[in-house]
């Protein structure tokens, strides 16, 4: 998982932004309980793993866990009232490049630490060719997404999540290059 696989022409693994590196199956099996072959379009985090299996023990979840018991989708996995919404987190590997997204069922967008931000609509361009953060068409979508992420940064205690100050309407920070706001805390 997570290897761009000649996609966007690269070969890399793992920190690009794109679904081929983040949209990864996960699969469970509990004879008995989980329907066999059940799919669920919903998206999911590693970070429900562990709530799921606590849930599914009927143990209590741990309150310093981030995450949501799956098992109301083990149950109904078509339901519709699932909250389609993930912060993925890179932040940094060899190099120093911090990287947060927020991904909907139909939008993702990308804080891009270092640089301009990203927004994609993965319906209408699921290849993710075309960035459409300063678009004029999708200022509302891009808004409100760009919201969304700061939202669930605050929410899990990310370190860049109160920094919601240094960004403009179109995705760039004021000073986007060496500003020391935007180096690890």
């Amino acid at each position: 998982h997570g290897d761009m696989v000649g996609a966007h022409r690269m070969w890399i693994k793992g920190w690009m932004p794109y679904e081929e590196c983040y949209r990864i199956p996960l699969v469970m099996r509990w004879p008995g309980h989980i329907e066999p072959r059940s799919v669920s379009p919903r998206l999911v985090q590693s970070m429900d793993i562990g709530p799921t299996l606590l849930d599914l023990l009927g143990l209590e979840p741990l309150p310093q866990a981030d995450g949501r018991s799956l098992a109301p989708l083990l149950q109904d996995p078509g339901r519709r009232d699932w909250d389609d919404e993930v912060l993925c987190a890179f932040y940094g590997g060899e190099f120093l490049y911090t990287q947060r997204m927020v991904i909907t069922g139909r939008f993702k967008y990308v804080f891009n630490g270092f640089d301009a931000d990203e927004m994609y609509d993965l319906k209408a361009d699921p290849s993710e060719l075309t960035n459409v953060v300063a678009r004029r068409d999708h200022s509302v979508v891009a808004s409100e997404m760009r919201a969304r992420l700061w939202r669930l940064m605050n929410q899990h205690g990310d370190p860049y999540g109160d920094d919601t100050d240094a960004y403009q309407a179109d995705g760039e920070r004021p000073d986007r290059y060496g500003a020391a706001r935007y180096l690890p805390r």
